[in-house]
């Protein structure tokens, strides 16, 4: 039987025992059938924590080995990264100490190019520079916003929402 199912069993027999008269034993008879039924509740309740312990274990187990996996393919990526880097700079180094504009190949065509960079210098200072050549990025702070709704004063565009959870322990 479903838990639904027995619950609406136990409100059957709650509202059973409303309308019972002053009848005893009846009413000792219904009190244990709802005995009955909150233990096979609970019961079902108990199975049921096992089995969202076991989806919790596998849950986990499948995240730590996501987590390794990535690890690894983050590892040979650097790796490769590295490779492609250090190969780089020396196809550019001998091309320039040959004087090699491109070469073709079979698979990559590479060619040599000068661009202009910017640099900074030793001697940089921020307060030096006009407002139009400094990155500014503003986000809201929600700590704060957070502490103001909880103060109970208003911000515009925010609210706080309470929502119900479920803690396993």
């Amino acid at each position: 039987m479903k838990i639904y199912e027995l619950k609406q069993q136990q409100q059957e027999l709650l509202d059973e025992l409303y309308w019972v008269e002053e009848d005893q034993e009846e009413a000792t008879i219904i009190y244990e059938k709802i005995s009955k039924i909150d233990g096979d509740i609970n019961r079902k309740l108990s199975y049921l924590s096992d089995v969202l312990a076991e989806s919790i274990a596998l849950a986990q187990l499948s995240t730590e080995r996501r987590k390794i996996a990535q690890e690894r393919l983050e590892r040979k990526e650097k790796q490769a990264k590295r490779a492609e880097e250090k190969l780089r700079e020396f196809i550019l180094s001998v091309m320039v100490d040959f004087g090699i504009k491109s070469v073709k190949g079979d698979i990559l065509n590479i060619s040599r190019y000068e661009r202009d960079t910017v640099i900074q210098t030793q001697d940089f200072n921020i307060n030096g520079l006009p407002d139009c050549f400094i990155n500014t990025m503003t986000v809201p702070n929600k700590t704060a916003i957070n502490n103001a709704l909880k103060n109970r004063e208003a911000v515009f565009g925010f609210e706080i929402v309470k929502k119900d959870c479920l803690r396993v322990s």
